[in-house]
């Protein structure tokens, strides 16, 4: 069986008060073998929005037993902050759980994907603010 791979992505609209998350998780022939959109309250940073996206991400593929080996997003930045172990007071809490489901994931590796090979988990991020029902 080939790796698994884990797109996220996050959908900011500052005036709405919430954040869109996007996760689509592929087979190695490309095939979903799960999507998720989820819609969370608070007025949030893109940096911070997208390292959300990738700490639910990863929850989203633990609770459903699956293992990516690669996890992508469009967020260069989430990238280098989790490479360099850099990060401030504001997303210090987020990034630590990311550390913490990436053991848990055993050796997944995140990385960069431009915005065109991302769209499918773009997208679901932006359905996230046609849901009424927000997460806590």
């Amino acid at each position: 069986m080939g790796q698994l791979k884990l797109n996220v992505d996050a959908a900011v609209k500052c005036y709405s008060g919430f954040i869109g998350i996007g996760v689509v998780v592929r087979d190695c022939n490309g095939m979903v073998l799960g999507p998720s959109s989820l819609k969370f309250a608070g007025h949030l940073s893109p940096f911070l929005a997208e390292c959300v996206a990738v700490r639910e991400g990863k929850k989203f593929a633990i609770n459903h037993g699956l293992s990516p080996g690669v996890i992508e997003t469009d967020a260069q930045n989430v990238v280098l902050a989790l490479q360099e172990k850099t990060f401030n007071a504001l997303e210090g809490p987020v990034v630590r759980d990311i550390y913490i489901l990436l053991e848990r994931l055993r050796n997944a590796n995140c990385r960069f994907t431009c915005h065109s090979c991302n769209v499918a988990a773009y997208s679901l991020a932006q359905f996230a603010f046609r849901n009424n029902i927000s997460q806590s």
